[in-house]
């Protein structure tokens, strides 16, 4: 156990519980290391024997961020292909955990929800997002990828915006997710408590899912902005749809549109790993996983090969460590040799 996670269940006004996870990171924007990993998998685990808890809520500490993802830096230091493989099987295992999990979990997804906090957030079932959540999936950073379940729920998104996304890192908010399918209810940040109290205080006789999705509703407000997602969703779209990878990068490195968004997540993707993206790109357009656990068995093998030998610890060094923000990726699109990705989806 750590006290990096708080754990409690709170009475209900009919004899329930509701069972209550924080992520207690708050310095690190509660990005979770092995422990957190650990110690959440443990509490889901005997919740979902207890007959007594009917929902859990999942939050972060302070009022920044639900999670960041995980611990990189620690990951990226590690000394030994045993401690890499352990932390990306035990993180995934937890997010198919959830995404399997037969009771109602509900994430609040205010502030910073990225990495491995969007994909732990996105394997509940009842997601909560703000006006102030940020969303991105920033691996092509670190040279890592879209990991963490990004190969399941990035695939599944309208037209090929989680390509895009995927490839670019690029950030989004609240208002995106609720089209994206990474948000079932926009919420203000202060109603967390008052949620709360009407979780304790509901009648517990009926489908419990159901029960969480009215509450949410009741809470629910209409946006007041609009998607930049769906107000630029034509011009991804035509950058996404240019035939290979390499053409796509040619379409984003001459983008000439004004749209802000896009011109942002283009600046991530022109200072991140070559490797990111071609790993990113095959798992998007070759890989059909028949499940969520076998998505996670192939994103096991690829993250760990990229810790070992792709680019992320110097992705890493640049950005944590020295932080010189100046990354010496490995190879670049056009001088990556023949069979170099191939190597990242073998045993």
């Amino acid at each position: 156990m750590t006290d990096l996670i708080n754990a409690h269940k709170i009475l209900t006004k009919d004899g329930k519980m509701i069972g209550v996870i924080m992520l207690n990171n708050p310095k690190a924007l509660n990005a979770q290391n092995l422990d957190m990993v650990q110690t959440v998998r443990q509490v889901l685990r005997a919740w979902r024997d207890d007959k007594g808890v009917v929902v859990i809520v999942i939050h972060g500490a302070g009022n920044r961020a639900l999670c960041a993802g995980g611990d990189i830096k620690s990951l990226a230091q590690a000394h030994d292909v045993d401690s890499v493989r352990q932390f990306f099987e035990q993180e995934y295992e937890l997010m198919a955990m959830l995404y399997e999990y037969p009771k109602p979990v509900l994430a609040w997804g205010h502030g910073v929800v990225m990495g491995g906090g969007l994909g732990l957030l996105s394997a509940c079932s009842h997601k909560v997002v703000t006006a102030d959540t940020m969303m991105a999936m920033p691996e092509v950073s670190i040279g890592l990828f879209p990991d963490a379940g990004g190969s399941w729920f990035l695939n599944r998104m309208m037209g090929k915006v989680g390509l895009f996304l995927g490839l670019t890192g690029g950030r989004f908010h609240g208002v995106d997710a609720l089209y994206l399918g990474l948000g079932d209810a926009y919420l203000e940040n202060e109603h967390f408590d008052a949620v709360l109290e009407a979780l304790v205080d509901n009648d517990w006789q009926g489908n419990h899912h159901g029960e969480v999705s009215k509450i949410l509703t009741h809470f629910h407000k209409n946006p007041t902005k609009s998607s930049q997602v769906i107000e630029c969703f034509h011009e991804i779209s035509h950058l996404m749809n240019q035939g290979t990878l390499m053409e796509v990068d040619k379409a984003l490195k001459n983008y000439q549109g004004d749209s802000p968004f896009i011109k942002n997540a283009i600046d991530s993707y022109l200072k991140g790993s070559d490797t990111t993206k071609a790993i990113t790109w095959r798992l998007y357009h070759g890989m059909r996983p028949k499940s969520i656990r076998q998505m996670f068995e192939i994103e096991n093998m690829v993250a760990v090969h990229c810790v070992i030998q792709g680019d992320f610890k110097e992705g890493v060094r640049a950005l944590l460590i020295d932080k010189d923000k100046n990354p010496q990726w490995r190879y670049t699109l056009d001088d990556m040799p023949d069979g170099w990705i191939d190597g990242f989806f073998g045993k």
